[in-house]
């Protein structure tokens, strides 16, 4: 089992030429996470601390339709978290957002599961990052809890930047948060702009130096890096998985795709779960390869959807075989 963990919001969503008009969807990296496994058939389950206000029960709908456990997910009394986010003609998305005192960042300990809870649901992996681990107070709970688990070491830490520069964040304050939770992560997701963002790099500035330091250890280091594909960073090597060739609708939700089935494909190999490093550090070139090339798959064809539509694993296997044709 696959736990995520984080943030689930509404996304109001609007094209630059649509006049004003937004569209309310579920939303929220980690939601979207926890989406992409359930398309897939990936046993998962969601913790976030979804609002008892109407969007809320729109997320929960969401989710539970497409067959996201919900077990561990809170019903919060505070609001539901707000990002509008517009379509530029290009597909990419740019985002502004509404989260002063709503449901994601509101965690206290009494709320988590310990290690041994965990451990008895067989967890392999816990899936987190982007807002949740960046608003006070729930981020700085959530890190303490992560820190012990891992501590404990029964299951693979995976940490996803995402990077939300547009709330305004000291730049020097995120760096420091994301080493910290990095130091305390087996699994490392990164785009490009977010690395670029955080050492206030120039875009298309080298990347490895930063991507060895961070995988010491025997961590795995994932760089996004959207057309360009992704380069994969595991003790001392470096591997690199094209992006396939796309009709480009938009963005969303796309990293959150590769995240998902990155997980799913690092699972049935066996990578994940007790005494991570030691896992991560029997895992084949080729079994990694070979799992980066199928979650870049699946995130292709998210871009040819509009909003975060993740294929199941019968639609990503189709593709795989017709690409290799």
């Amino acid at each position: 089992m696959i736990l995520v963990i984080g943030e689930a919001l509404i996304d109001l969503i609007g094209a630059a030429d649509s006049g004003g008009q937004y569209q309310a969807v579920v939303g929220g990296a980690n939601a979207n996470v926890a989406l992409a496994l359930a398309r897939r058939g990936v046993e998962q389950r969601f913790m976030g601390r979804i609002s008892s206000d109407g969007f809320g029960q729109q997320i929960r709908e969401r989710l539970a339709s497409n067959g996201v456990n919900l077990d561990y997910s809170i019903h919060a009394k505070e609001q539901t978290s707000l990002a509008v986010a517009t379509i530029g003609e290009g597909g990419s998305a740019s985002y502004s957002f509404y989260v002063d005192g709503t449901a994601d960042w509101g965690w206290t300990q009494s709320e988590l599961p310990s290690a041994i809870e965990l451990a008895s649901l067989d967890t392999k992996a816990v899936q987190f990052g982007c807002l949740a681990m960046a608003i006070a107070p729930g981020g700085l709970v959530l890190e303490e809890w992560l820190r012990d688990l891992y501590e404990v070491g029964d299951s693979t830490l995976s940490h996803d930047l995402n990077i939300r520069s547009a709330l305004g964040f000291d730049r020097d304050s995120e760096l420091a948060r994301v080493l910290r939770i990095n130091a305390h992560s087996h699994i490392i997701k990164a785009s490009d702009a977010d690395i670029e963002w955080l050492y206030d790099l120039s875009a298309g500035a080298e990347l490895d130096s930063i991507a060895n330091d961070w995988s010491q250890g025997g961590k795995l280091v994932v760089i996004t890096r959207g057309g360009d594909g992704a380069t994969l960073h595991l003790n001392g090597s470096k591997l690199h998985a094209p992006a396939p060739k796309i009709n480009l609708v938009d963005t969303v939700g796309a990293g959150d795709t590769f995240m998902a089935n990155l997980l799913a494909e690092l699972d049935l190999v066996d990578a994940l779960g007790n005494d991570p490093i030691a896992r991560l550090a029997k895992l084949s070139d080729s079994d990694l390869q070979r799992a980066a090339e199928i979650a870049a798959v699946a995130a292709g064809i998210v871009c040819e959807r509009k909003g975060c539509e993740p294929p199941t694993l019968a639609e990503t296997t189709a593709r795989v075989a017709a690409q290799a044709q």
